[in-house]
C-alpha cells in the first residue's frame, strides 16, 4: 500500500533529483573492478511506481569480454539493474537473480523484479542482468537486415495472421550469416561464459560475496556458476530447476505428465475424494478421447478433450486465470462424463472461484449485529477508498515518471516527425510499396543517426506536401533530436524484432549446448513411458523434430563435462512445484541429491517459479538466504495441498 511518506519522497525526488553518485558512488565512478567497466544508463519505463531511479534503483551496463580466453578482444555490454535493500543496516551479500529462458531478459521489467523480490530485498540488494546475447544485452545478436528482409512474415506473426511456424529455419540461417559477417562469434553465447559473466557482474558492482536466486534456465546457469566460477558465492536457491545432466528437450512432456498425475494422486490419497471419484486418471483420459470425438457445448463454444487438457495444464502460471482450479478438477470430470457443464461453464466464464472485494462484502454484512455491521461497513468503505486511491496514485506517479523524461510541455519536433511519418505510411496504397517502406524503415535501426537517410525515405515513398513536410521536419531536427528518432525506430519495432530474437536466443543455447544429449529418438523413447494421450505426444514429437532440424544449422560446442551432475558443496535450496509444466517436479530432488549441502522442497499447488506462488515459498527462500546452515521449518507446504470439492458441494 502506498504511504503518504513514500509519495512525498517520490515527488521530492522528481523536483530535486539526487545524482546517482549520492546513493551508488562506486557504480557512478565506473564500478569496483576496472576489468569490467560500469556505465550508468536510464532504466526502462515503466519503473515501479515506488522506485526512485538513482536512489532506490539504478540501471547500467557492465562491459565484459566476449571470450574470456581473449580479454582484449570483442566485448559484450550486459544491461543490469540494482535494487537497493530497504534496510539501513543491509547485509553486504546481495542476491543476483538469474532469469529464465534461455533467452527472455528481465532488466527492462523493473516492476516485476521489484514485486517478486520485495521480501528478500528487505535486508539485501537485488541485482538483475540480462544474459549475453539476450534482450537488453543482445546488441551483438541483432539481425537488422534479416528482420528488414522478412518484415511481412514477422508482422504477420506479431498480428496473429500467420502462425509462429511461419518462421522458417532459412530465416534463422540468414540471421546467423548476418551475425558472422558482422564479426559476432555466436559460439561465445553459451552457459559457461554466462557463468563467468555472473562473477564479473557481481565483482564490477562491488559484491565480492553474493547469493544466487535462479529460476528455470537460470537454475542451469546457477549450477554452472557453482561448478566453474564459484568464488564469492555464499548460498544458492534454484527455483524450478532444469539441471544440465537431464535432456530437458527430450523430456519436454515429462513436466506435463507429472503435473497432471500429481492432481490425481492427491485425490487418490484423500479418502473422501477417492471415494467420491475413484480411478480418476483412467476416467480423465477416457473423457479426453470422448470429448475430442463428441464435444459438448459450454458457454456457447465446443468444449473438447484438448480444451479439457488445456484448462488443467494451464494451472502452471502464477497469473493464470486457471490458478486455484485443482480442487474442482474431480468434480469437473465427473460432471462432463454425464454431459453436465455447470462447473465447466463457471471455469470458462471465470466465475468458479469467488474473489472477495469491498462491494460484494458490503452487500453481505447485514447478517452481523448492528454494532459489528457498522464497524465492518466503515472498514470496508475505508479499504475500498484506499484501494482506489492507491491504484490512482501509482498510475499518476508512473505517468509523472514518463513525462519527466520527455521534452518540455508541448509537442516536440521528434513527436511531430513520428506522427507525420506514421500518417504518411498508413496512406501508402499498394501492399508491395508498404512492405518496401517498412523494410527501409527497419534498416534505420542498424544505421548511425543521419538526417539524409530520413530525407531519402520521404523522397522515395511520398509526394507533394506530405513529402516536403516530412523532409522539412527531418532537416529541422537537432543532433540530439535526430539521435532520439533513431533510438525510437528500434524501440517502436521491438515486437517485430522479437519474433526472430526470441527464437534465436533459444537456439543459440539449445542447439550449441544440448543437442549431444537430445534427439528425436530420445524424445520418442521418453514419451513411451508417459501416461499422456498419443495425440499429445505425437504433437510434441512433431514440434521437437522441427526444433531439432533447425539446430542442424548450428555448430555444437565442445563442452566436456557440461552434462555431468553438479556436485558443488555450496549450500543450496532447490524449489519445485507440483503443477510445474516447464520443469518437472522430480528434477528438483534429483538435482539436490548430487549436492552435499543441497536441500529440496516441493510445493503443492505451485507452478513454474515457486517464489511468486505463495508466502510459504517466499518465507523459506528468505530464511535460507539469511542463514543457509540453519534447520528450516518447511511445514507450511502442508497447507498448500488441495482440498477437493465433493459432488454435493456448492
Amino acid at each position: 500500500m502506498t504511504t503518504a511518506e513514500q509519495i512525498v519522497a517520490i515527488i521530492a525526488a522528481f523536483l530535486s533529483p539526487e545524482p546517482a553518485a549520492d546513493h551508488f558512488p562506486v557504480l557512478a565512478a565506473g564500478g569496483a573492478d576496472p576489468r569490467y567497466p560500469v556505465a550508468i544508463t536510464r532504466c526502462a519505463l515503466p519503473i515501479a511506481p515506488l522506485e526512485i531511479e538513482g536512489k532506490t534503483v539504478l540501471c547500467g551496463t557492465v562491459d565484459v569480454p566476449a571470450d574470456y580466453k581473449n580479454p582484449t578482444g570483442n566485448r559484450y555490454k550486459l544491461k543490469f539493474a540494482v535494487y537497493k535493500a530497504h534496510s539501513l543496516v543491509a547485509a553486504k551479500d546481495a542476491v543476483v537473480h538469474l532469469h529464465g529462458g534461455p533467452g527472455g531478459g528481465i532488466v527492462d521489467d523493473v516492476s516485476l523484479t521489484s514485486f517478486a523480490f520485495a521480501k528478500m530485498r528487505e535486508r539485501r540488494d537485488i541485482v538483475a542482468f540480462d544474459q549475453r546475447g539476450v534482450d537488453a544485452s543482445g546488441g551483438a545478436t541483432r539481425c537488422f537486415e534479416t528482420v528488414a528482409d522478412n518484415v511481412e512474415t514477422f508482422t504477420g506473426i506479431v498480428t496473429g495472421k500467420l502462425p509462429a511456424e511461419a518462421l522458417k529455419k532459412e530465416v534463422v540461417q540468414a540471421c546467423i550469416d548476418e551475425l558472422k559477417a558482422r564479426g559476432t562469434d555466436i559460439t561465445t553465447i553459451n552457459t559457461r561464459d554466462n557463468a563467468r559473466d555472473v562473477q564479473s557482474v557481481m565483482q564490477a558492482l562491488g559484491y565480492p560475496e553474493y547469493n544466487i536466486y535462479g529460476i528455470s534456465y537460470g537454475t542451469k546457469l546457477g549450477l554452472e556458476v557453482m561448478r566453474t566460477a564459484p568464488e564469492g558465492v555464499r548460498a544458492v536457491v534454484l527455483d524450478s530447476v532444469a539441471p544440465p545432466h537431464i535432456a530437458t528437450y527430450d523430456t519436454l512432456m515429462t513436466p506435463h505428465d507429472e503435473a497432471i498425475k500429481s492432481t490425481f494422486e492427491y485425490c487418490r490419497t484423500d479418502p473422501a475424494c477417492d471415494a467420491a471419484y475413484p480411478d480418476l486418471e483412467t476416467r480423465f483420459w477416457a473423457l479426453y478421447d470422448k470429448l475430442n470425438e463428441t464435444p459438448v457445448k459450454v458457454a456457447g463454444a465446443d468444449f473438447n478433450g484438448t480444451l479439457l487438457y488445456g484448462v488443467i495444464d494451464l494451472r502452471n502460471g502464477w497469473q493464470s486465470s486457471f490458478r486455484g482450479l485443482t480442487p474442482f478438477v474431480p468434480k469437473l470430470i465427473a460432471e462432463l462424463e454425464k454431459g453436465e457443464t455447470a462447473t465447466a461453464a463457471a471455469i470458462i466464464n471465470e466465475t468458479l472461484i469467488p474473489k472477495n472485494n469491498a462491494e460484494e462484502l458490503l452487500g453481505k454484512i447485514g447478517s452481523l449485529p448492528p454494532t459489528q455491521a457498522a464497524l465492518a461497513r466503515a472498514a470496508l468503505v475505508h479499504a475500498k477508498t484506499m484501494g482506489e486511491t492507491d491504484g490512482a496514485m501509482k498510475s499518476v506517479l508512473g505517468e509523472l515518471e514518463a513525462l519527466r523524461r520527455t521534452a518540455p510541455d508541448g509537442v516536440s519536433v521528434v513527436q511531430l516527425f513520428e506522427e507525420r511519418l506514421l500518417e504518411a505510411a498508413k496512406s501508402i496504397g499498394e501492399k508491395s510499396a508498404r512492405i518496401a517502406f517498412a523494410t527501409d524503415y527497419l534498416r534505420l535501426r542498424a544505421a548511425e543517426p543521419d538526417r539524409a537517410l530520413l530525407i531519402a525515405l520521404a523522397l522515395r515513398y511520398f509526394e507533394g506536401t506530405t513529402r516536403d513536410t516530412i523532409a522539412s521536419l527531418a532537416r529541422s531536427l537537432s543532433d540530439e533530436e535526430l539521435a532520439d528518432v533513431f533510438r525510437r525506430v528500434s524501440t517502436d519495432n521491438t515486437k517485430i524484432e522479437n519474433v526472430l530474437m526470441e527464437s534465436l536466443e533459444l537456439f543459440l543455447y539449445m542447439c550449441q549446448e544440448d543437442m549431444d544429449i537430445n534427439s528425436v529418438e530420445g524424445a520418442r523413447a521418453v514419451n513411451q513411458t508417459l501416461g499422456l494421450s498419443k495425440q499429445i505426444k505425437d504433437n510434441a514429437e512433431k514440434q521437437l523434430a522441427e526444433l531439432y532440424a533447425t539446430c542442424g544449422i548450428f555448430q555444437r560446442l565442445d563442452n566436456p563435462g557440461f552434462h555431468d551432475p553438479v556436485t558443488s558443496p555450496i549450500p543450496t535450496m532447490v524449489f519445485s512445484g507440483k503443477l510445474d509444466t516447464q520443469t518437472a517436479t522430480s528434477w528438483g530432488p534429483e538435482t539436490a541429491r548430487h549436492l552435499p549441502n543441497g536441500r529440496s522442497v516441493v510445493f503443492p499447488e505451485t507452478g513454474h517459479g515457486a517464489l511468486v506462488f505463495s508466502q510459504c515459498a517466499i518465507d523459506i527462500g528468505v530464511a535460507f538466504i539469511e542463514n543457509p546452515a540453519a534447520e528450516l521449518d518447511t511445514s507450511c507446504t502442508e497447507a498448500l495441498k488441495p482440498k477437493f470439492i465433493l459432488p454435493d458441494a456448492q
